[in-house]
C-alpha cells in the first residue's frame, strides 16, 4: 500500500506548479462570472421589492381581461423533418385543448418525408385548423429554410382565401401548447412586437438527470434572467417555441433583407430576437400564472398553471450534448460571428452574459480536477505524509478566489433552488444543487464539441447541417377543457335554414333572454348577454347595445365593442372613435379592430385618430393600420395606374410616417420614390 501512495504522492508533486496555476486562473473566472451573475440577481431582488406594493393595486392579468380582447387572427409555424412519430400527437392535442378560435396551423414539411406528411395529413383532414406545407427542396434544409417557406406558403395562402395573419408564431413539433397562451399573446401584441412565453421541460421521474438538467437551466432563466434582460433595457432572445411576433416586424425585416428567418446560424430564434431589438423593435417576456379552472386537484406547485410551452427534454447525456452544441454554435459562435457586438450597453452586457460560456464552461469542469486535488491532498496529508504542499494558503490570492468563489456557488444554487421549487415544488428544488455538476459535464462536453464543429466547418468552407434532436411524444394531457372547441362544432351544427316562423321566435326568444340577462347583477351574466348576440338579433339590439358602450365596467364596454366589430354597422363608427380614447387598454384595441372592419370609411377614421392628440389612441390606429391589410393594400395602390390610386396612397404613407413614425410605411415610400426616379432615368436615357 505504502509504494501506492508514494506514487500518488510524486504525481501530485509533479502536477502541483501545473494545477496551482489552472486553480488561479479558474477563480478569476469563477469570479468574474459570479459577479456578473450577482448583478442581474440584485437588480431582481431590487426591482420586485421596488414593485411590491404598488404592484397589489394594479389591475392583474386575469382570464376574463385575456378573453375580453377581440382575437386576432394567429398563424402558428412548425418545421417538421422525421417527424412522424410525434407530430399527430401534438397538432391533436393543440386544436382539441388550445382555448382560442382565430388561428391556424402551418406544418413545414419535406417532399422526401411522406412519413410526416401522412401525420400531418390525418389530423387536417379532421380539423381545418391545420395545413401542411411542403417545401421545393428536399430536406434536410435547415429550420430557417424550412419556416421562410412556410412563410412564403403563408402568403400565398392569403391571397387564396382573402385572410390576413396579424400574429406569426413558430412552435417545434413536440411541444404541448399550454390552452392559454394564445390568449396571453393576443392581448399584448401589437403593444409589443415580440412577445416570448417560458419553456418549462415537463416533469419526469427525479432519477432523470439529464432531463432534469434542463428543468433546472429552464427555471432560473425563465423566472428570472429572462425578465430582468427585458427590464435592463437589454434584448430579449426567441426560445423559438412559444415565442410569437407582429406582422409589421416579419414585413420589415422580410423588406430589409428579403428573408426573416436567417439560414447563417443554427439558433435562428435567438439571432432573430437579437436583430429585431437592434432594429428597436419592442419585446417583451411573459410570466403569467392562470391555475386552472377545472382542476380538481389541490397542489401547491403545478407547473401546468404557468402559461408556458412544455416538452421533453433528451434524457440521456450524448443526445443532451447534441443538443447543446447546436445551442452553443448558434448562440455563441454563429451570433458573435453574423452579428458582432452590436447595440448599445445593456444588449452589449447581455450578449457578454451569453458568450462567457466559452470560457466559463471550461473553467467549470476544470475546476472539479482542481477539488479532487484538493481532497487528494488532504488526504494524503493526514493519513500518509506531512510535507505534502498546501494547493491553497490563507491570505494569499488564491485563497481570496476561493472564499469568493465558493459564496457565489452558494448563492448560485441557493438561488437556482429556488426557481426550481417555484415551478416543480420542494424535491426537485432539493435535488437541483447536486444535479449542477451533471448539468455542467454536459456543457463542457457541448462547448467543446461546438468549438470543434465550428472551426472545421469554416476551415473546410462547408455550411452546418441541421443537427436535429430526436423527439418523444409528450404523453402528459393538459387538463383544461376547451371551450372554443366545441364551440366551432356547435356553430357547424346549426348551419341550417331555418323558416321564417323559427327564425321570429328564435329572435324573439334571444330578444327576451338579452333583456333579462343584462339587467343581472352578476357581471359575468351581462358579459354573456352581450356576446350571445347575433347578426340575427343584432338590429333590434343595436340601441340597448349602443347605450352599453359608456358603461362603468371596463368588461362591458370591451364586449360592446367586439360585438360591433362583429356587426360592421357603419353608423356606429363616432362612437367607436370615441371608444378608441377609453382608459383601458382592451376596449381601446377592441374599438380601433372595429373601425378597421368598415373598409374605406374605418381607414379614413384610423387615419384621423392617428394624426390626434391621443397616444395611446394613436398607438391603437397605427397597429390595426399596420396588421389588417391596410398597409398593403396601399402599397398596391403606389403602383396602380391610376394616379388619383397612388396619390391616396403616398398620402396614407406619409401620414403613417409623420404621424405614426411607423417603419414600415417610411421603407414603402422610400421604394416607391426609388423606384419612380428609376423610371425616370430610363426614360431619359431612351
Amino acid at each position: 500500500m505504502e509504494p501506492i501512495l508514494y506514487a500518488i504522492t510524486r504525481i501530485a508533486l509533479f502536477v502541483y506548479p501545473a494545477l496551482q496555476v489552472i486553480a488561479i486562473v479558474v477563480g478569476i473566472i469563477f469570479v468574474i462570472s459570479g459577479v456578473t451573475d450577482f448583478g442581474f440577481d440584485l437588480y431582481f431582488i431590487a426591482r420586485s421589492i421596488r414593485r411590491f406594493f404598488p404592484s397589489r393595486n394594479w389591475p392583474k392579468l386575469t382570464l376574463k381581461r385575456l378573453q375580453a380582447r377581440e382575437q386576432q387572427k394567429i398563424a402558428i409555424f412548425i418545421a417538421c423533418w422525421h417527424e412522424a412519430d410525434v407530430i399527430a400527437h401534438t397538432l391533436t392535442n393543440a386544436v382539441e385543448k388550445i382555448q382560442y378560435r382565430n388561428y391556424d396551423i402551418f406544418v413545414g414539411t419535406y417532399p422526401n418525408d411522406p412519413e410526416t406528411q401522412v401525420e400531418v395529413d390525418k389530423v387536417a383532414r379532421r380539423n381545418p385548423h391545420v395545413h401542411k406545407v411542403v417545401t421545393p427542396d428536399p430536406g434536410p434544409t435547415n429550420k430557417p429554410a424550412n419556416l421562410n417557406y412556410t412563410f412564403q406558403a403563408l402568403k400565398e395562402y392569403e391571397k387564396q382565401t382573402h385572410q390576413h395573419y396579424e400574429i406569426l408564431m413558430t412552435h417545434d413539433s413536440e411541444d404541448v401548447i399550454h390552452p392559454y397562451s394564445l390568449l396571453v399573446i393576443n392581448y399584448l401584441i401589437p403593444r409589443k412586437d415580440m412577445v416570448q412565453l417560458p419553456v418549462f421541460p415537463l416533469e419526469v421521474p427525479l432519477r432523470e438527470f439529464t432531463h432534469w438538467a434542463y428543468a433546472d437551466e429552464f427555471a432560473e432563466n425563465h423566472t428570472k434572467l429572462m425578465l430582468v434582460r427585458e427590464f435592463t433595457g437589454g434584448f430579449v432572445p426567441a426560445a423559438g417555441v412559444g415565442v410569437a411576433f407582429t406582422r409589421r416586424a416579419f414585413e420589415w425585416l422580410h423588406l430589409q433583407q428579403k428573408q426573416v428567418f436567417s439560414s447563417d446560424t443554427l439558433t435562428e430564434d435567438y439571432e432573430l430576437g437579437l436583430r429585431m431589438n437592434l432594429e428597436g423593435f419592442r419585446a417583451a417576456f411573459v410570466l403569467v400564472n392562470l391555475p386552472s379552472p377545472g382542476n380538481k386537484k389541490k397542489k401547491k406547485h403545478r407547473s401546468t398553471d404557468w402559461v408556458a410551452t412544455r416538452a421533453y427534454f433528451p434524457r440521456d447525456f450524448w443526445r443532451a450534448v447534441r443538443q447543446k452544441t447546436r445551442w452553443n454554435i448558434g448562440i455563441v459562435l454563429q451570433a458573435w460571428q453574423n452579428v458582432g457586438w452590436k447595440g448599445g450597453a445593456s444588449i452589449r452586457w447581455n450578449l457578454f452574459q451569453d458568450r462567457k460560456a466559452l470560457v466559463a464552461t471550461p473553467a467549470n469542469f476544470l475546476a472539479y480536477f482542481v477539488f479532487a486535488y484538493f481532497v487528494l491532498y488532504q488526504l494524503l496529508q493526514y493519513f500518509y505524509s506531512q510535507y505534502m504542499p498546501p494547493l491553497i494558503v490563507k491570505d494569499t490570492l488564491l485563497w481570496y478566489l476561493v472564499v469568493l468563489s465558493t459564496f457565489f456557488m452558494i448563492w448560485r444554487s441557493l438561488n437556482r433552488a429556488y426557481a426550481v421549487n417555484k415551478i416543480y415544488g420542494f424535491w426537485p428544488a432539493v435535488i437541483s444543487v447536486p444535479r449542477v455538476v451533471w448539468g455542467n459535464i454536459i456543457n463542457f462536453f457541448a462547448i467543446v464539441r461546438a468549438v470543434f464543429q465550428f472551426s472545421s466547418s469554416r476551415i473546410r468552407g462547408k455550411k452546418l447541417a441541421w443537427d436535429k434532436t430526436a423527439h418523444q411524444v409528450p404523453m402528459v394531457e393538459m387538463e383544461e377543457e376547451s371551450k372554443d372547441a366545441g364551440l366551432a362544432a356547435e356553430a357547424e351544427s346549426t348551419l341550417v335554414p331555418l323558416s321564417p316562423q323559427t327564425m321570429k321566435r328564435k329572435i324573439k326568444t334571444a330578444i327576451a333572454d338579452f333583456k333579462e340577462n343584462i339587467q343581472s347583477e352578476n357581471e359575468d351574466d351581462r358579459v354573456d348577454a352581450i356576446y350571445a348576440i347575433d347578426r340575427d338579433s343584432g338590429p333590434w339590439l343595436f340601441p340597448d347595445l349602443v347605450r352599453l358602450i359608456k358603461d362603468p365596467s371596463w368588461r362591458i364596454r370591451a364586449e360592446v365593442c367586439r360585438t360591433l366589430s362583429f356587426l360592421c354597422y357603419s353608423q356606429v363608427l363616432p362612437l367607436l372613435e370615441k371608444a378608441a380614447s377609453d382608459p383601458d387598454w382592451t376596449v381601446r384595441s377592441n374599438a380601433v379592430r372595429a373601425i378597421g372592419k368598415l373598409g374605406d370609411l374605418g381607414e379614413h377614421v384610423l387615419l384621423k385618430i392617428v394624426t390626434g392628440d391621443d397616444r395611446f389612441a394613436r398607438e391603437a390606429a397605427l397597429a390595426v393600420l399596420e396588421h389588417q391589410g391596410f398597409l398593403e393594400r396601399n402599397i398596391q395602390r403606389l403602383s396602380s395606374p391610376d394616379r388619383g390610386e397612388v396619390k391616396r396612397g403616398i398620402t396614407f404613407m406619409q401620414i403613417l410616417e409623420k404621424n405614426g413614425h411607423s417603419r414600415l410605411a417610411h421603407a414603402a415610400l422610400e421604394s416607391f420614390l426609388k423606384e419612380s426616379d428609376g423610371r425616370k432615368s430610363e426614360a431619359v436615357t431612351r
